[in-house]
C-alpha cells in the first residue's frame, strides 16, 4: 500500500511538471516571495534522495542533504530524477528495516530510531506540504495548467471529505 500512495504522490508532481513550461518552472513569484515552482520541486526531490541514499548506510539526516540547483533549473533533469526515484520507492517493496534519523537542532545532532517505512510517510506528507504552496502558486500564476482538485491536499482530508453526508439543518 505504501508503494501505491508514494506512486500516487510522484504522479501527481510529474502531471504538474508535464505542464508547465521551463518559463514557467523558473519564473520568480511574488507570491512564492520570488522563489520558483522549481525551487519548491528541488527541496521535494532531495528529500526523496536523501533517504535514498540513505537506505545504503541506514542513516538519514535530511538538513545536511546535497543542495542540487540542476532540479531547480531544469524541469526535464526533475523528471528524470522522479522516475528514478519511482523506481527506488514504488518498485520495490518498503519494509519495515531501521535507519537512523538524525537532525540538527541549533548545531547539536539529535538522533532518533526510526524505519525505511515511517521516513517514507514523513517524505509524502511532506510533499503534499509542498504541494499546497505549488497549487497555490499555480492557480494564482499559471490559470493554463491543469490542477487536480486533491493536489496539495492531505489524503486524510481526502478521505474525511468524500465520508461527509450533507446534514439537514433545523
Amino acid at each position: 500500500m505504501l508503494n501505491t500512495v508514494t506512486a500516487h504522490t510522484f504522479v501527481q508532481l510529474r502531471d504538474i511538471l508535464n505542464q508547465l513550461s521551463d518559463e514557467d518552472y523558473n519564473q520568480p513569484l511574488e507570491i512564492l516571495n520570488k522563489s520558483t515552482l522549481g525551487a519548491h520541486v528541488r527541496h521535494v526531490l532531495e528529500f526523496y534522495i536523501c533517504l535514498a541514499e540513505g537506505i545504503n548506510q541506514s542513516i538519514v539526516n535530511y538538513d545536511s542533504r546535497k543542495r542540487n540547483l540542476r532540479l531547480a533549473e531544469d524541469r526535464y533533469y526533475a523528471l528524470a530524477e522522479l522516475d528514478i526515484l519511482y523506481d527506488v520507492f514504488c518498485n520495490q517493496d518498503i519494509d519495515e528495516t531501521e535507519i537512523e534519523h538524525v537532525i540538527c537542532f541549533h548545531e547539536t545532532e539529535i538522533a532518533s530510531v526510526s524505519s525505511i517505512s515511517r521516513e517514507l510517510v514523513y517524505l509524502i506528507e511532506h510533499s503534499i506540504h509542498h504541494y499546497a504552496i505549488i497549487n497555490i502558486a499555480l492557480r494564482h500564476s499559471f490559470g493554463h495548467i491543469s490542477v487536480h482538485e486533491h493536489f496539495g491536499v492531505a489524503y486524510s482530508t481526502c478521505v474525511h471529505a468524500s465520508k461527509q453526508v450533507a446534514q439537514p439543518s433545523y
